[in-house]
């Protein structure tokens, strides 16, 4: 786990939007560290209900041998972050009104 604060100057870019087959998902384009041309598009998969990270990927070389980098580890953190919260937030009441919507069509 990674204990230091990532730069937000490595974000280039943050989704947050929701897909009824998976969750909530916070997407993000992150700036590697070590080529500086470079970034990795990363994301994190929310349960709608516990808010808590049920699916991770990151297209970078970490991820791919190891299943874990820091790309996915800023995007963690990045759910503290109010902005962030406040659009999972949207997302999910989204989410919900529609889950609520089609679970009415059967009546």
């Amino acid at each position: 786990m990674i204990s230091t604060q990532i730069p937000k100057s490595m974000i280039k870019r943050t989704s947050v939007f929701y897909t009824l087959g998976e969750g909530i998902i916070i997407s993000a384009d992150i700036q590697s560290k070590s080529r500086k041309d470079v970034v990795h598009y990363t994301r994190i998969v929310l349960d709608p209900l516990s808010l808590k990270v049920v699916k991770s990927s990151c297209d970078c070389e970490g991820y791919t041998f190891r299943r874990h980098c820091w790309h996915i580890e800023t995007l963690k953190q990045l759910l503290n972050d109010i902005k962030v919260r406040n659009e999972i937030e949207k997302a999910r009441e989204e989410m919900m009104a529609i889950e609520e919507d089609i679970a009415s069509w059967g009546r």
